[in-house]
């Protein structure tokens, strides 16, 4: 916790086991905000060998961790759970704990997968609330194959479930949501929330105070995505994420795959295809973290999207006709900053956080994982950790983005196995001084436990000097 003088936990890193202290350090370091294993003030404990992802919501912040590839300790086999942090001061504690279990003892949901804060101002007949609508809402992997939106009721603190749609479990891929948002229907008016599923595509929802979960869902997705073919990109191998959304001069679009669509608005909406990455090399997702961000014209905005994978880019796209630009060639930039050859790239995991800088501007920062081949030298300054059959840098890395278009790469510490930044987040609390908060690690398909990290730090910082 923030005031500890010393945190100790373990790291299970394939075969390997690293011993790693944490402490809070003087101001403007980076300071350990939560270390999986440990207990919050009612006894609870609370694990993870992930933070996937942190959400501001009610002037807290909340964060969603996960199990995946898990090898329990005493406390034994745990489900995922959502956390909260009520002040900049204060410890994390359980808010909820997704407890079900299957009849074979395993817990039911094994990681949080998508958590948003929403916020709608008509309900789903178009009809002006007389005070808006603010909604904290998730999903989780639930091993059942079943894709339920959890809502939390903030007077009582109960989560509630509704089912979404229930598919048939593989052992390598579950069925789940990765990505939520909100969009003003332009032609109806109406505020809908959209969740991104896989495998059948994106639905959208209405606020409705009468069903469970106070958002009444459509039966069938507005855009199927098992008609969608990804025999053209390797290492999708027939499935798809919807990974992002974004609004972007008040039109919204989703990623899919290595592919963009734009939401056609009215009382019978359609999707459209409006880019296809044209150099997408092998990645398991495709494009993450679709953003909106001004034009260098200032003639309206433009979308940013980062390419996971073996052609790691960011890519600017041009709502108006699908064209694009290398924002950011990814590989380039790690090989001539690190002296090395990356590999398999990972940036904006989930979004891309926006942050103000009172002298520099509007900056984006973006999470990143990076494999380091076995023929690659390790950087100056850096380590590397074994995970599975793969070799990843062992810091939690990030990249700005500069309103100039200019990006530094820098790193939440070096000292530490963090391999993965998932999730960053400015601070929801308003006397903690512009401070930001990461998360992640990302088990890679190995063996982890207790390897979840929550890390804050100033905005001075976060941007300091380049590396």
């Amino acid at each position: 916790m923030p005031g500890s003088k010393l945190l100790r936990h373990t790291l299970l890193l394939g075969t390997i086991v690293i011993a790693v202290s944490g402490s809070a350090r003087g101001e403007g370091d980076f300071q350990l905000s939560f270390a999986a294993g440990s207990s919050d003030s009612a006894g609870r404990f609370m694990g993870g060998t992930e933070i996937r992802v942190l959400a501001a919501h009610g002037g807290k912040l909340y964060a969603g961790n996960g199990y995946w590839e898990d090898r329990p300790g005493p406390e034994g086999l745990q489900g995922a759970q959502i956390l909260a942090l009520d002040g900049p001061g204060g410890r994390w504690r359980v808010d909820h704990s997704f407890d079900e279990r299957l009849p074979s003892g395993r817990p039911r949901d094994l990681a949080v997968s998508a958590l948003a804060d929403i916020n709608l101002a008509t309900d789903g007949s178009g009809a002006r609330l007389p005070r808006p609508a603010s909604l904290l809402i998730g999903s989780t992997w639930d091993l059942t194959g079943a894709t339920r939106v959890f809502n939390r009721d903030d007077a009582t603190g109960v989560w509630t479930a509704t089912t979404l749609a229930q598919d048939r479990p593989a052992p390598d891929f579950l069925p789940q949501i990765r990505s939520f948002a909100v969009h003003r229907d332009r032609q109806t008016g109406i505020n809908l929330v959209f969740a991104g599923q896989d495998p059948r595509g994106i639905f959208s929802g209405g606020y409705d105070a009468n069903v469970p979960g106070r958002i009444r869902w459509t039966a069938t997705p507005e855009l199927d995505i098992s008609r969608i073919s990804t025999s053209a990109f390797s290492g999708l191998a027939g499935r798809l994420r919807v990974s992002s959304f974004a609004e972007c001069n008040s039109r919204l679009y989703a990623a899919v795959g290595q592919q963009i669509y734009e939401r056609i608005d009215g009382w019978e909406p359609q999707w459209r295809l409006l880019y296809t990455n044209p150099h997408p090399g092998h990645s398991e997702t495709g494009l993450r973290g679709l953003t909106g961000v001004p034009s260098a014209s200032d003639a309206g905005d433009v979308l940013l999207a980062a390419v996971e994978g073996s052609a790691p880019r960011v890519v600017r796209v041009d709502p108006k006709d699908g064209s694009e630009a290398t924002d950011l060639d990814l590989a380039e930039f790690l090989n001539s900053r690190w002296q090395t050859q990356v590999g398999y790239v990972i940036a904006a995991y989930n979004d891309m956080a926006k942050a103000r800088d009172a002298q520099r501007g509007d900056l984006l920062l973006m999470g990143l994982e990076t494999f380091i081949p076995p023929r690659s030298p390790v950087p100056d300054g850096h380590r590397v950790v074994e995970i599975g059959h793969g070799r990843l840098d062992a810091g939690g890395w990030y990249l700005v983005r500069y309103p100039d278009r200019r990006y530094d790469v820098r790193s939440v510490d070096t000292s530490q196995a963090l391999v993965a930044t998932r999730t960053i987040r400015v601070s929801p609390f308003s006397n903690d001084g512009g401070t930001l908060y990461f998360g992640g690690y990302d088990a890679n398909k190995a063996p982890a436990h207790n390897t979840a990290w929550i890390l804050r730090a100033s905005l001075a910082a976060v941007l300091g000097a380049a590396h």
